[in-house]
């Protein structure tokens, strides 16, 4: 397939893709097929021996419960020797129990005994006991007292027990009251036998067999309670008995007797380890046995021996066999396929060749920069749309002509065919670099090129690569630069003389600025204090006899003039705050809000809430104060009209700043006329309305920019109105 194939990377990669894959794909199959094939083999032995498992287990649950019948049988014959014969005597019960050989019938059985009730013993019975009876101080329930009074045989462990109160343990009177109870051979739980005298115990149990007094009515539970006279029992060592019972079974298996449904470590009574060390636990099996009412259950597990005697075929060998034929057959596949695609490459490598041909002449043609070839004799041989564009020459014109005679410059034309000529004997240091020269066009004017030049063979003749570009307008941009930076020192200097003349003007304003405030303070102030003066004396003069009319214009003057004093301060106060240099520092807003609360001491039932945590501002604390008193009294004079005037103060967030709010419950304004409010003498609502000079709101707007913050305000006429403020906040301290 032309085109497949770009670079020798690229080929040598797919070289050995297709091969590696159909190897890998065989390999993988066979590793499929293998182990497949040892799944079956294993899953067969598995099968095989929980089948073995199965079998073993019945039989084994089989030997136990014959076992324990056995011993329940014995049991049940001498609760009939003592309900025929009670009372009796030591010897008598030696007597009945030598011909019962239980060392050799029972093997595994520690004893053979009679408990009886104390209560129910003679004094005679009782001075005839070979050991005083003898309690667990942990005390019992609802049965009465027990001794053991006969134990056969008497060996050393045996007369350890003799005298035992067995009731007075829990477990063991959980299965003497059952037994007392249902008139059964009832076996215990989980035990350590009081005959245990070695310092590695083995777990133990019992089995019961009540004797109730033969002349007493046995019908109810309550009838048996009153007529119990002992019990036959035997108890038993569970590493001794089942010793016994597993004799001469193989040991391929490990069997484990739990006092459970669930087998745990704290219930094992017995377990009979393998020949093998290990054991599989995920194979084996669980049985539960029922002995004398108590459940036990047994665990049979198998060993990795055990497993391995079950596999027809190792399943070892089955995994060398199909390691070994995958990857022979991987190996096959993989050569076959890799000379299958080194001849495919080498059909297609002339395709190959021929078509990157074409492409590299696409790439020439279609350039955005001029691409010339030429030989060693200077003729042309490739002339792209881009030198057609450029050079203004067609390539059917230049095809076979001199470049020299075209766009070489008479100047430099000579230069060029002794370079050419000489190209083999001489060192050129033009190739592999990027220079300028000039060029001719087809019309005769000269332009500016960057040209690079490289040489190569092409069928064993030396051709000439030329790429290059035509730099004119950017020569004759680097000339404006230059002309440019050459007059930039005069346009500095005169800049420079533009600032001076800005910063003359900005003093003598800043003059006129302090002469007006002195003007304002003096030349104003001084004629308003005179008419004061003489309005307050002719107020005197005329007394109470002045005409209405006349009272009338006296207090007209009076108020205009208190007008006006109050605004030459605000003009005053305004131009300070445009002259005085700021002093900041760091301020806790909320105390500065609480200080100029009480200075404007608003009058009840005007209420002021200050929620603001601790918002630190660096600002200068005088001008802050002059701003804040100006928000809180507007908020007071325009809330003043509400039956329940009151005043908001508190902060938020406002599009990524800390923004601090007055909002008031007054009559509001109309919202289109906003940007008017921080206006010099302007004023939304009449002099009758409200009082005031108009420039309250302006000093807030000076003092806040002065900080380079900014203010706004949000209203609805008849809603109240908020005016917001941000101020610069307080640097955190340093680490």
């Amino acid at each position: 397939m032309p085109g497949r194939f770009d670079h020798p990377q690229e080929q040598s990669r797919s070289g050995w893709l297709f091969p590696g894959a159909v190897a890998l794909a065989i390999l993988g199959l066979g590793a499929a097929v293998t182990a497949a094939f040892a799944l079956s083999m294993d899953r067969a032995a598995r099968t095989l021996t929980l089948s073995t498992l199965e079998e073993r287990a019945s039989h084994s649950q089989h030997a136990i419960e014959d076992r324990m019948m056995a011993c329940e049988a014995v049991l049940r014959a001498g609760a009939g020797f003592i309900n025929d014969a009670w009372p009796i005597t030591e010897q008598q019960w030696r007597r009945f129990a030598q011909p019962l050989n239980l060392g050799q019938v029972l093997s595994g059985v520690q004893g053979f005994g009679f408990t009886a009730v104390v209560s129910k013993l003679s004094p005679e019975q009782l001075q005839a006991f070979p050991a005083k009876p003898w309690s667990n101080p942990a005390g019992r329930d609802e049965h009465p007292q027990t001794a053991i009074v006969f134990l056969e045989p008497q060996d050393e462990r045996n007369k350890q027990a003799l005298g035992f109160d067995m009731a007075s343990e829990a477990v063991r009177r959980v299965a003497m009251e059952r037994a007392r109870d249902e008139q059964i051979a009832a076996v215990s739980g989980k035990v350590t036998l009081v005959q245990e005298i070695d310092s590695k115990p083995q777990p133990g149990f019992l089995m019961y067999v009540p004797v109730y007094q033969r002349d007493l009515p046995t019908s109810s539970v309550t009838e048996r309670r009153a007529a119990l006279v002992g019990y036959v029992y035997s108890p038993f060592r569970a590493g001794d008995l089942m010793e016994h019972v597993f004799e001469g079974d193989p040991r391929d298996v490990e069997f484990a007797l739990y006092d459970d449904q669930q087998p745990n470590a704290s219930a094992l009574l017995y377990r009979r380890a393998p020949n093998d060390s290990g054991v599989a636990d995920s194979m084996h099996v669980l049985r539960d046995i029922v002995v004398g009412g108590h459940r036990w259950t047994l665990r049979v597990a198998a060993t990795p021996a055990m497993i391995r005697n079950n596999q027809v075929v190792p399943v070892w060998l089955v995994w060398i066999v199909g390691a070994c034929g995958s990857l022979l057959l991987s190996s096959l596949a993989f050569a076959m396929a890799r000379s299958r695609h080194m001849l495919h490459e080498r059909v297609l490598a002339d395709e190959r060749l021929l078509e990157q041909e074409r492409d590299a002449a696409t790439i020439l043609e279609n350039s955005l920069e001029v691409f010339i070839v030429i030989d060693a004799e200077d003729r042309i041989i490739e002339w792209n749309k881009q030198a057609v564009q450029t050079f203004g020459w067609t390539k059917v014109d230049v095809l076979g002509r001199r470049l020299a005679e075209l766009i070489v410059p008479e100047s430099l034309r000579q230069a060029h065919v002794d370079a050419i000529k000489n190209f083999h004997v001489r060192k050129h240091t033009v190739l592999g670099k990027r220079v300028e020269m000039p060029a001719l066009r087809r019309d005769g004017t000269e332009i500016i090129v960057a040209i690079s030049i490289a040489s190569t063979l092409r069928r064993g003749q030396t051709v000439f690569f030329a790429s290059l570009r035509d730099i004119t307008a950017r020569r004759q941009q680097e000339e404006q630069v230059k002309l440019l930076n050459a007059t930039l020192e005069q346009r500095v200097s005169e800049r420079t003389q533009e600032l001076e003349t800005a910063n003359r003007r900005l003093e003598a304003a800043y003059r006129d600025l302090e002469a007006f405030s002195r003007s304002v303070s003096h030349d104003l102030r001084a004629p308003l204090r005179a008419i004061k003066g003489y309005a307050s004396l002719l107020g005197e003069d005329l007394g109470k006899a002045a005409a209405p009319p006349a009272q009338r214009y006296m207090d007209a003057i009076m108020d205009t003039t208190r007008r006006m004093d109050a605004i030459i301060d605000n003009l005053l106060k305004l131009a300070s705050v445009s002259q005085r240099e700021l002093q900041t520092q760091q301020l806790e807003l909320a105390d500065l809000m609480r200080q100029v609360v009480e200075e404007v001491n608003p009058q009840p039932p005007a209420e002021v809430h200050i929620a603001l945590a601790s918002e630190c501002v660096r600002a200068d604390a005088g001008l802050l104060t002059l701003a804040l008193r100006n928000l809180i009294s507007n908020a007071v004079k325009f809330s003043q009209t509400r039956p329940n005037p009151e005043i908001w103060v508190g902060a938020t967030d406002v599009e990524g700043d800390r923004a601090y709010f007055v909002r008031d419950n007054g009559v509001g304004f109309d919202p289109r006329y906003a940007p008017r409010l921080f206006g010099a003498f302007q004023r939304l609502h009449s002099e009758r309305e409200f009082e005031g000079t108009g420039l309250g709101l302006t000093i807030v707007k000076s003092v806040i920019e002065k900080h380079g913050g900014r203010v706004w305000a949000e209203s609805q006429p008849g809603a109240g109105a908020t005016f917001y403020f941000v101020l610069p906040e307080c640097r955190p301290a340093a680490a």
